[in-house]
């Protein structure tokens, strides 16, 4: 057995037979495990209602070939006396590997975690599109620059001092950015906190329309005349937005005028009048009628009822039917609407 004592690059044969059985032991016994184990935990998935479950066995199974041998390899070595660089190397390599694997499958339960969250609070299918991509693009973008910066780490570069001396000109940065980065943030609020989604009618300001894409930056918004409107999402949140699509009811609140030689009688019919005219139409809700002013060449009444339904078009559609039940009505009493009139009063003197 004198050849098993032989030396190669400081190890004896034996000790190379010993790492390269360690080596295949643990290699058969990750792809046993693979093999046997998951399906066990596959089939225990099935058993549950959540599919969470069905995620991490996936997850599991996603470990690739590569990934096994770097852990076999790993094992066979540490028995061997290899020179500190091939140590060192393997382990950058393995450590590199491993990293980007676990960015992989931070990546899927990521997109797990965002489909459940959209599923959830977005109904429509082009809303969560728009959601989840520009999600997906952020969170992505964190998580590999956390790995990144974690491989370093590991990997002894002093990322401390290397954030410390990108500290000045990050601040430089922000403060240049710092409309972008509101932006930004503003956009993870619309997210949770749900003001307004795609679809919505929304006027703020001068500006109104319908919300066609929320995006990272900007919030896109198609004006009642077409053309398409790029807003902040700094300014949706902090403009004091109005948001129509989430109106269940219509408050209406309008003024009529009769002349002043309207009976007292007919004057105090008008509101039962306008009472009658709201609730024969369809979808509304009468609230008061009330005299309101003597005014310059009416007597004015000013009158409150509700349309039950948001839809601007039923609004329109329905105001006008009491309008014109209230025409119906003033005509069948005589009571005739005011309109700018001057009355002109001559006195004539008696010549001496």
């Amino acid at each position: 057995m004198e050849f098993l004592s032989t030396r190669y690059f400081g190890n004896t044969v034996a000790d190379y037979l010993y790492a390269a059985a360690v080596f295949g032991i643990v290699l058969a016994g990750l792809y046993l495990l693979r093999s046997f184990g998951i399906s066990r935990l596959r089939e225990l998935a099935k058993k549950t209602k959540t599919d969470l479950d069905d995620l991490l066995v996936d997850l599991i199974y996603a470990i690739k070939a590569p990934e096994y041998h770097l852990i076999a390899l790993y094992a066979a070595v540490r028995y061997l006396e290899l020179p500190p660089a091939f140590h060192k190397a393997l382990f950058s390599v393995i450590l590199v590997v491993l990293a980007l694997r676990a960015v992989t499958l931070a990546q899927r339960l990521l997109d797990y975690w965002l489909e459940k969250f959209t599923s959830e609070r977005y109904t429509d299918q082009a809303v969560r599109e728009t959601v989840l991509k520009s999600a997906r693009a952020v969170l992505k973008t964190l998580l590999w620059v956390t790995a990144f910066i974690f491989v370093l780490s590991n990997l002894g570069v002093n990322v401390s001092a290397a954030l410390a001396g990108l500290g000045i000109g990050g601040v430089a940065v922000a403060l240049a950015a710092q409309a972008i980065l509101g932006d930004l943030f503003n956009f993870f609020v619309i997210l949770l906190d749900k003001p307004f989604r795609i679809g919505d009618f929304v006027i703020l300001d001068d500006m109104m329309g319908t919300v066609e894409h929320i995006g990272l930056k900007s919030t896109r918004v198609r004006s009642l005349g077409g053309e398409l409107i790029i807003v902040s999402n700094s300014r949706m949140l902090t403009g004091g937005l109005r948001n129509y699509k989430a109106m269940q009811q219509r408050r209406v609140v309008f003024k009529l005028g009769v002349t002043y030689q309207t009976p007292l009688e007919k004057l105090r019919r008008i509101p039962e009048l306008i009472k009658a005219a709201v609730a024969a139409v369809p979808d509304t809700r009468f609230d008061r009628s009330n005299l309101q002013a003597y005014g310059a060449y009416s007597v004015d009444f000013e009158t409150v009822y509700y349309v039950t339904v948001a839809d601007y078009n039923v609004y329109a559609a329905d105001h006008e039917a009491v309008l014109l039940k209230i025409g119906e009505a003033f005509a069948a009493e005589k009571i005739e609407f005011a309109y700018p009139t001057q009355t002109l009063f001559v006195n004539k003197q008696q010549e001496v």
